[in-house]
């Protein structure tokens, strides 16, 4: 696949080759929802709102950390949404579980109705960033949080499918951003390792995930 056609595909994936995408951001994107289960503190009652949640393979992973959630899922992607749909139908009619094929620059929820956020590799997406912050702040509630997994521009500018479709952040930058859009810093935790590509060659790679707060 044309580094172009990758990029187009992880922004937005559509059609069969879609699907093939969703399942490799699966694996590749496994240790970064780790990373954020971990800085996540769910709590009961809690009302999570996920922006591009890909195929949803991992939706069941908070409902085992803790059982009474609820939680609304916004993706942009058809396929995405289609996927997501047939991997968790009991928890959808259960009620547990909404899908949402919605754009975050308009999200259909009434202000201040979440308690936590959560965005993992989706922020080099939202262009401009500052209307999509601008709404998912506007849902969450006083004091809700937005967690974002990200890999820092320095990790991952050397990939051909990243110079299109991508903007790219080192943490300054993007503390700096939610900053001047409403937000307060809690957290930011990086977490290096290394990995086997489809190569068989190791390769390194950063996870990050930065932890804010509506002020």
């Amino acid at each position: 696949m044309e580094p172009s056609e990758l990029s187009s595909q992880l922004r937005k994936p559509t059609g069969e080759t879609g699907k093939e995408i969703g399942k490799a951001l699966n694996e590749s994107n496994q240790k970064l929802y780790e990373l954020a289960f971990e800085m996540m503190e769910l709590r009961e009652n809690d009302t999570v709102l996920e922006v591009g949640f890909g195929n949803g393979i991992h939706f069941p992973e908070y409902f085992r950390i803790q059982p009474r959630l609820s939680i609304a899922g916004v993706d942009f992607s058809k396929e995405m949404c289609e996927e997501a749909k047939a991997h968790n139908p009991k928890l959808i009619a259960s009620q547990k579980l909404s899908l949402h094929c919605e754009e975050t620059s308009a999200l259909p929820f009434p202000d201040d109705r979440f308690d936590l956020a959560v965005a993992l590799n989706v922020i080099y997406f939202l262009d401009p960033p500052e209307i999509h912050l601008r709404e998912i702040r506007r849902v969450l509630k006083p004091n809700g949080q937005f967690l974002i997994g990200y890999r820092p521009r320095h990790a991952v500018e050397h990939l051909e499918f990243t110079k299109q479709n991508f903007i790219l952040y080192e943490r300054d930058e993007l503390e700096s951003l939610f900053k001047e859009n409403g937000f307060g810093i809690i957290e930011d935790t990086t977490r290096t390792y290394e990995k086997l590509s489809l190569d068989k060659s190791r390769v390194t790679v950063t996870d990050a995930c930065l932890l804010v707060q509506k002020v």
